[in-house]
């Protein structure tokens, strides 16, 4: 059971046609029709409120929407609802699917190189090692973090990339694509379990359709020690409004066999009353509250009371973004595992740590 749907990826069209556009507000739509022929955009009403830009099929779509991204504003572009309709159709309810924020349109021309990425499975992963606290050059698991190169060669960042993703609604497609594809790296670069794959919450609608592609993946692996090798992991927590929908996404993958982890913990009471309500088999340590502990007692009082819940509710512990020996051995005998430069950069060969004191 999934949803096909959920694995197109929609390209922009690029055929001649009518971009038919729907200001919500009286305001803006007459400041969107001063400005297209100030600009001389042609445009014509063929309805009240309505406004209707050709679109020719040497520039495409894209061209048009690169033309009103410079004349309006972000908000006069959030204020418009947009839909294109090829040449020879009639506009119809089919169109409605296809109808969009004037912005989300413009963030998909320019995410046309995330677009590309997703259509041709093209993302990449780099590892990093997660140790053992106290025998830090034993490897408990490698977290996959993802990497994307842009048409040209370019390097994209995971912060912009996810920025994009999100403006252009496409984070369900790029979050998605991240899991099956950590799944498929790990195994080509011989890492079979012991693998955190991190997802965003706010990118899965219905966890029976959106999580069924990602445990089918991994079911159809035979190596490994099946889906208690994998935990998935829990990011922008603080982005989460509904927390019995996070919960459902939980036990979804707990039904399925898998370990869940809850990142960023201690970066506030959001996390911490997740903690207490999703019960997850590890939490990561926030690494703001990790970097110079060894010099903070007011950290440390804080890292105290965040590992001694933990503790009551029988949920292992990782510190990351560990960069110092005194960090690491300020931690070693208060956390079950460690993860950090100071043990292993990220990699597309997973690495094996070096010791602190080496």
């Amino acid at each position: 059971m999934s949803c096909p749907d959920c694995e197109r990826i929609h390209l922009l069209p690029a055929e001649a046609g009518t971009l038919f556009l729907a200001p919500v507000l009286a305001h803006t739509r007459s400041a969107l029709r001063r400005r297209m022929v100030e600009e001389q955009i042609p445009c014509s009403e063929p309805t009240s409120g309505i406004l209707a830009m050709p679109v020719s099929g040497a520039g495409g779509l894209g061209d048009a929407l690169a033309r009103l991204d410079q004349v309006l504003s972000g908000s006069e572009q959030a204020g418009c609802r947009a839909t294109f309709v090829p040449e020879g159709e009639q506009f119809g309810l089919g169109h409605l699917q296809d109808t969009h924020l004037l912005s989300t349109l413009i963030a998909r021309h320019n995410a046309r190189d995330l677009s590309v990425i997703l259509a041709n499975d093209a993302l990449d992963f780099h590892f990093q090692p997660i140790v053992h606290a106290a025998r830090p050059t034993e490897v408990f698991a490698y977290e996959a973090l993802v990497r994307a190169s842009a048409p040209d060669g370019g390097i994209i960042p995971p912060n912009e990339l996810f920025r994009t993703a999100r403006n252009a609604e496409l984070l369900f497609h790029l979050d998605r694509s991240a899991r099956i594809n950590a799944i498929r790296r790990a195994s080509e670069r011989g890492i079979g379990s012991h693998l955190f794959i991190n997802f965003n919450p706010t990118a899965i609608y219905d966890p029976a359709f959106c999580l069924e592609t990602t445990v089918r993946e991994i079911l159809s692996r035979p190596e490994g020690d099946g889906p208690s090798g994998f935990v998935f992991e829990v990011i922008e927590s603080d982005q989460v409004k509904e927390l019995d929908h996070l919960a459902g996404i939980v036990d979804r993958y707990r039904r399925a066999g898998f370990q869940v982890a809850l990142d960023d913990l201690g970066a506030g009471y959001a996390s911490l009353n997740m903690l207490s309500q999703l019960r997850p088999d590890f939490v990561k340590i926030d690494r703001e509250l990790v970097s110079g502990i060894d010099g903070d007692p007011y950290q440390q009082k804080i890292l105290d009371k965040v590992v001694e819940l933990a503790r009551e509710l029988d949920v292992q512990i990782i510190a990351e973004g560990i960069e110092t020996p005194g960090e690491w051995q300020w931690l070693k005998d208060r956390v079950d595992y460690c993860q950090g430069y100071l043990f292993a950069r990220p990699a597309a060969e997973p690495p094996l740590p070096v010791h602190p004191g080496a």
